[in-house]
């Protein structure tokens, strides 16, 4: 198609205008590309958590604090939601839900060792956590109720190593309270395996129930 504007006669042909048009915008966009740079910082992740970490540590920017402890001995430990919510869905649902936590600043957890909650929340900013035989049972118990399964997992897994015949009932009995199905059946079955060590070298043997014991002889 061709238009025609008096004379002398210059036509134009608007395919060719069309396609003049799409080849100089393709130009354009190739050299955009071409000037574009994509930064990529390798340790940038690591940085950020880090940064973060120091932050909690510091206190800075927090907008919860979880009160715990026994009597009056309260601690107050200062956390950020975004980073404690990471830690399991007890958290996340505690702070998008309708609960009070939602919009308290301190928020109490009764019946927690403050040393033990403490050790959670650096793990979730952190990502490694201490476990030794002084701490195991309260982070266990911590960890249990806020269904942390990877440190609940790593916690009876250190448990398991130090079975012994004299605390595997203690033990058992920890396991059958908290609900911790393959801590029980392990220390069940090293009571089974060492019952002859376990008469001899534990205490707690002599304060079983008759039904306990009557489980023992039939097990």
């Amino acid at each position: 198609m061709a238009f025609t504007f008096g004379s002398p006669t210059s036509t134009v042909d608007s395919d060719d205008y069309v396609s003049s048009i799409t080849t100089m915008s393709g130009r354009y966009d190739e050299q955009q590309q071409q000037q574009q740079q994509h930064v990529t910082i390798s340790d940038h992740a690591t940085r950020t958590v880090s940064k973060i970490a120091s932050y909690f540590r510091q206190g800075f920017l927090c907008d919860v604090v979880f009160v715990c402890g026994h009597g009056h001995m309260k601690q107050r430990i200062a956390a950020h939601r975004l980073v404690v919510a990471t830690l399991s869905d007890y958290f996340r649902a505690m702070f998008e839900s309708n609960m009070l936590e939602t919009k308290q600043r301190e928020i109490v957890i009764n019946d927690i060792d403050p040393d033990a909650l403490e050790k959670l929340i650096l793990y979730a900013y952190e990502g490694r956590l201490e476990i030794h035989q002084d701490n195991v049972t309260n982070v266990l118990r911590a960890a249990h109720l806020f269904n942390i399964s990877e440190i609940v997992d790593s916690c009876c897994k250190y448990i398991e190593k130090q079975l012994h015949p004299s605390n595997c009932l203690g033990i058992h009995k920890f396991a059958l309270q908290h609900d911790l199905d393959e801590l029980t059946n392990t220390s069940w079955n090293y009571v089974l395996e060492h019952f002859t060590d376990l008469i001899q070298n534990n205490h707690e043997f002599f304060e079983l129930s008759f039904d306990e014991i009557k489980q023992l002889l039939i097990s």
